[in-house]
């Protein structure tokens, strides 16, 4: 039996979520808990997945599913982490293909570790348009390498369940951006930190219907609204904010030019805006880095994060 449980949303998946659970199912070892939560679905999820939990009860794995009327993800993951017994947690999504060695090597990780860690890190695979790639990831705990990169996702991230409800949990306000706040969020916390570089794991499959939707434009109020947590995570004076808080600068600028692009003008000023409130006494060397990443991007320019990566890296 395993130290891990794994966490899974549903809201409205009832054509795919079983091949979802079945790669689940299908792990070397199987997560001591495996707690569903179906999020207010309108359509057979629900029952799909008491099904499904009926025929794999024998499985090994401690399946409980819960139904949460509360909307949002993050009310869901939260939910689901309250009922977690296990010492470390991890939490999926209802439409991607989890990786059968998950477990085990994260079990691994753990033991190897000289000190118990309060978070995990792993690469994780993504697919668009049948094109799998490994998302962007750096053995680093710097929050501002996490800002510009996004490198902690939902899928990629492992964590103490006493220390992530220390943290606070999922942040129920966001309805995008919610595991880069997290990881933003968990950085700041300063964790006992473990990696697991070995691999990536996981088949995210990016599509229309995904939670971020199709445009930067569709979900701009939910952008700026994890940006101006950010924020608020990030106002202090000590050097770790302040870093922090030019990465922030530079990210909403490279957002800026995005919004620009995509002929947004409302959008594009207000991220520029909230760059200005990030750092209002930049130098002036930020300042026109800033406004290289606005026009690279608006102008159809790809990778700027690469750019204010460097930036932060090798200037800062």
């Amino acid at each position: 039996m395993s130290t891990l449980t794994l966490i899974l949303p549903v809201r409205n998946r009832a054509h795919c979520v079983v091949r979802t659970l079945d790669s689940i199912a299908a792990s070397t070892l199987l997560p001591a808990q495996l707690i569903i939560v179906d999020n207010g679905s309108t359509d057979d999820s629900l029952t799909i997945c008491r099904e499904w939990a009926e025929r794999h009860g024998a499985d090994g794995m401690d399946i409980r599913v819960l139904s949460e009327l509360r909307p949002g993800a993050n009310v869901a993951r939260n939910r689901g982490l309250a009922e977690c017994t296990s010492e470390f947690v991890a939490f999926f999504d209802s439409d991607d293909l989890f990786d059968a060695a998950f477990v085990a090597d994260v079990v691994a990780g753990i033991a190897s570790a000289e000190r118990t860690p309060d978070l995990l890190f792993l690469p994780s695979r993504q697919e668009v348009n049948g094109h799998v790639q490994t998302r962007f990831y750096r053995r680093s705990a710097d929050p501002a390498v996490h800002v510009l990169t996004s490198m902690l996702s939902t899928q990629s991230m492992v964590f103490r369940t006493e220390w992530l409800r220390q943290i606070g949990g999922w942040d129920e306000r966001l309805g995008v951006w919610q595991d880069w706040e997290l990881g933003l969020r968990a950085l700041l916390h300063t964790p006992r930190v473990q990696w697991l570089t070995a691999r990536a794991y996981h088949r995210i499959l990016i599509h229309a219907d995904s939670i971020t939707g199709g445009s930067f434009t569709q979900t701009l109020d939910g952008m700026l609204a994890a940006m101006q947590v950010a924020m608020d995570l990030t106002n202090g004076r000590e050097p770790l904010h302040v870093r922090t808080r030019i990465a922030l600068r530079l990210r909403a600028m490279i957002m800026a030019g995005h919004l620009q692009r995509e002929h947004c003008a409302e959008g594009a000023k207000a991220f520029q805006e909230l760059a200005t409130r990030c750092v209002p006494h930049s130098a002036k060397p930020l300042w026109w880095l800033g406004r290289l990443l606005f026009r690279y991007v608006a102008f159809g320019g790809r990778g700027a994060w690469r750019i204010a990566l460097f930036y932060s890296e090798k200037v800062l």
